[in-house]
């Protein structure tokens, strides 16, 4: 099978951002996602969103808890082009949208995998709020994302940016139309990444 952009987008960060993984095993593991149903691009009109898919994948190859973050008073169309446009004002804006989170307390974990899909280049505005309000110094976050043919789109690097006190490890872009269409191929880029990740000593072996 070819490997295509579904599979493994690992960047490689400066050594600064790094946690020499080796010597710390992973603790308490948590997968924290913002994702959204409706229209969406090349899959149509969908009940569950692509990094909702992703995400809940993950959690069950790792035994992670999952938390959800949802925008407060959601008002965001469901329709892709209007999504779209109100996406692109947030980023142009630097908005931060209020935003609520379905494990009350986060500051147990350890180890974060933080995932959403591909806004405009970007992590979705909300994401920001999400990142700048908690309290994510001293914790390992691992990115990845959901999109339509951009790649991790540097995820990794403002991830680390907007948490300077936390470790990045390496991240993995999944296409949306593969989440829905072809699970297998999601199952495979995520078992790759993972045992990469255990093998840091980031996770546990799956």
């Amino acid at each position: 099978m070819k490997r295509r952009t579904f599979l493994l987008s690992l960047g490689v960060l400066p050594a600064a951002w790094m946690l020499p993984f080796r010597a710390q095993a992973a603790g308490r593991v948590l997968v924290v996602y913002f994702s959204r149903s409706g229209e969406q691009y090349g899959v149509g009109v969908i009940s569950k969103g692509n990094t909702a898919i992703a995400a809940e994948m993950i959690a069950g190859k790792t035994g992670a808890d999952l938390c959800e973050i949802t925008v407060e008073n959601d008002t965001y169309p469901m329709r892709y082009k209007p999504l779209c446009d109100v996406a692109k004002a947030e980023l142009n804006n630097k908005a931060r949208p209020a935003y609520k989170r379905s494990v009350a307390d986060i500051s147990g974990y350890d180890v974060i995998f933080v995932g959403a899909p591909v806004w405009w280049g970007d992590w979705p505005m909300v994401m920001y709020s999400f990142f700048e309000k908690e309290h994510l110094e001293g914790k390992v976050l691992v990115p990845f994302c959901t999109h339509a043919g951009s790649g991790l789109s540097g995820f990794d690097k403002k991830l680390a940016a907007a948490c300077p006190g936390s470790r990045v490890a390496p991240g993995l872009a999944l296409t949306g139309a593969d989440t829905q269409h072809h699970p297998g191929r999601i199952a495979e880029a995520v078992d790759g990444w993972l045992e990469k990740l255990a093998s840091q000593g980031v996770v546990p072996g799956i």
